[in-house]
């Protein structure tokens, strides 16, 4: 199902996959190539997913309707992160009223549990803070000289 979705089918690729499958801090995908941006747009295509960056003149509009609904939200050119999405990364939710919150600058959202949210950068020499690493789960789909060997075989 990952190839059928554009995933290339080598070794680091599928390991990839399962870590964007199964974490539970959001992922940091460095992603050079494109090839994981666009396996994300097509395996939650169902889900309606929706890309943006933090130049992005909607992107609080997106951030807050994916939250609240519930949506995956994929975020590009992610080469230094905005604080406002520090409270989505350390899932700084909270009840209030029976409601789910979290809080977005001045404003408290609606938090959907199904909320996912996928960051991404195509410089593969960026580096990260410590403090983000420790909040996020980082995949890195640098083409390796063995990734490039097997998918020119497959």
């Amino acid at each position: 199902q990952w190839q059928a979705n554009a995933l290339p089918a080598d070794e680091l690729c599928a390991e990839n996959a399962v870590m964007l499958a199964r974490f539970n801090r959001y992922p940091l995908v460095i992603d050079p190539s494109g090839q994981a941006a666009t396996f994300i747009m097509r395996q939650y295509a169902d889900k309606r997913v929706t890309r943006t960056s933090f130049v992005d003149a909607a992107f609080m509009k997106n951030l807050e309707s994916a939250l609240r609904f519930g949506n995956p939200l994929l975020v590009q050119d992610v080469e230094e992160i905005d604080p406002v999405v520090n409270p989505v990364l350390n899932k700084e939710v909270y009840k209030k009223g029976g409601r789910v919150l979290i809080r977005l600058g001045d404003q408290d959202v609606d938090f959907s549990p199904a909320f996912l949210v996928f960051l991404f950068t195509r410089d593969p020499t960026a580096t990260f803070t410590p403090d983000l690493c420790s909040r996020v789960t980082l995949v890195n789909f640098t083409v390796t000289p063995a990734g490039l060997r097997s998918q020119c075989l497959n």
